[in-house]
């Protein structure tokens, strides 16, 4: 089927071209044409105006009026000058400040302010104005046997045109009692409130400097414990609320430019629970009316600034009561006086020393004879945080630029701060001094940033802060 079989190559010669077609075109663009054009402006014209002068009229003045009128609002206004005056609020500030310099506290004065060095007295009370120009100091002797008929002093110190703080007082009001409580009046400068331990409560209006006789507000049974301006509880009027140690917390008001004096409401806190006592009385928000008993002495109290009606009393006893002013008892069937408590917190095993409502929440601090800081919530009776510390904290002060943080002082040279959220202490903010003794007394300034700081012996130290720390 398939066989082999060969045949002869056959060639062929490759056909190329070297040659190309092609083919001429002209191509011409036309011609451009160019125009010259001319512009005119617009036709310009020019106005002139001319105002008609009209004679001036010499205006009339009522002079006696005006004279009244400057008499009448001079002396306001020259007060509220001297309060505001060499104001540095701007003092601090820097667009280049580091977190780490608002930390630093500076002490910017140190004085002595007791003549006789032999007599063992303390600063018991310390006061800035409200505008923060004015200084109110006052003292006590460290330790009581019996009744007091000390002779003491309360000294103001007034800041300088340049702004420096005096190293000698500018006015000095004699007591014929040791005082326990001092504080200016929230809004008028003027005023001044001091409680004695003889159970005085007195009233200066410091604006007439020909008189320095003081409103007797009232007399207590026992030493005044505390003292307290209340702006919130009756509207028509400026009430002073005190303390002692006779049981009773007075409410009182001050009418005619704080020369008249009504008492507004008399609280009396009826013995709750004593450790002492194998029996409990009948509790206030019991069917039943307390029982005619001598009241627990109180320490320390302090009013809520979401509820103004509502405030926390401390007592010797340790007890820690909630108490409210539209809600109170009169004790057995006696209507002129009435017991506040509506409800008590856990107890301290030894006193209660000082109570702070915070500015800003609904939480209040304590400090005790125990060496105890307290956080507690209003509504809770149990405390949230406890703060154990070495030594005893007599007083507690909440701080200028943050309302979470409060500054505890005591039976030591050093002055803390504490955080109320967190219960931490802020190791960046510490005022110590080592020639101070037991801090006494301490009051924030406001308006300058400041800080005074007195210790039981009479020695005074003024401390520049930070407005803002965490």
């Amino acid at each position: 089927m398939f066989t082999d079989k060969s045949f002869d190559p056959v060639g062929f010669s490759s056909q190329t071209s070297s040659e190309k077609s092609g083919k001429s075109n002209n191509v011409q663009t036309d011609v451009v044409v160019y125009d010259d054009g001319s512009f005119q402006s617009t036709e310009k014209k020019s106005v002139e105006t001319q105002t008609l002068t009209e004679p001036k009229k010499t205006p009339e003045f009522d002079y006696a009026r005006l004279a009244a009128f400057l008499k009448r609002v001079t002396p306001g206004i020259l007060e509220a000058l001297d309060e505001t005056y060499g104001t540095n609020a701007f003092e601090d500030y820097n667009p280049a400040t580091t977190s780490e310099s608002f930390s630093a506290v500076q002490c910017l004065a140190k004085l002595n302010t007791w003549e006789n060095p032999d007599f063992k007295t303390k600063i018991s009370g310390l006061t800035w104005s409200t505008g923060g120009g004015s200084l109110g100091l006052s003292y006590s002797v460290t330790f009581h046997e019996n009744w007091c008929d000390h002779l003491s002093k309360i000294k103001l110190y007034y800041f300088t045109r340049d702004n420096k703080f005096p190293s000698a007082p500018n006015k000095v009001l004699e007591v014929n009692s040791c005082v326990t409580s001092l504080l200016y009046h929230p809004s008028e400068p003027s005023i001044l409130a001091a409680g004695l331990f003889n159970g005085d409560v007195l009233v200066w209006n410091l604006r007439d400097d020909m008189s320095v006789t003081p409103v007797q507000v009232f007399a207590h049974g026992d030493y005044v414990s505390q003292l307290q301006w209340q702006t919130k509880i009756v509207g028509d009027a400026s009430v002073l609320v005190s303390a002692s140690a006779d049981g009773y917390i007075l409410i009182h008001k001050l009418l005619a430019n704080f020369t008249t004096v009504n008492l507004h409401k008399k609280f009396k806190v009826a013995k709750e629970h004593n450790p002492s006592e194998n029996a409990r009385p009948r509790s206030a928000g019991g069917n039943r009316e307390r029982a005619v008993e001598a009241g627990l002495t109180i320490t320390s109290f302090d009013f809520s600034s979401k509820d103004p009606s509502l405030f926390i009393v401390g007592t010797l006893c340790g007890g820690i009561y909630k108490c409210s002013i539209d809600q109170a008892v009169s004790v057995e069937g006696d209507e002129s006086i009435l017991d506040p408590v509506i409800s008590e917190y856990n107890r301290y095993e030894g006193s209660v020393i000082s109570v702070k409502c915070s500015p800003t929440r609904n939480r209040f601090v304590t400090s005790g004879t125990d060496k105890e800081i307290r956080i507690y919530d209003f509504d809770q009776a149990a405390s949230q945080k406890i703060i154990s510390l070495e030594n005893t904290v007599i007083g507690l002060s909440w701080c200028v630029g943050n309302k979470d943080v409060f500054a505890a002082y005591g039976a030591t040279s050093i002055v803390g701060f504490y955080n109320i959220t967190t219960g931490n202490a802020l190791p960046n903010v510490i005022l110590k001094s080592e020639i101070r003794e037991n801090t006494s007394s301490l009051s924030f300034n406001s308006k300058r940033d400041l800080v005074a700081v007195g210790d039981t012996r009479a020695l005074l130290e003024i401390w520049k802060i930070p407005r803002y720390y965490s």
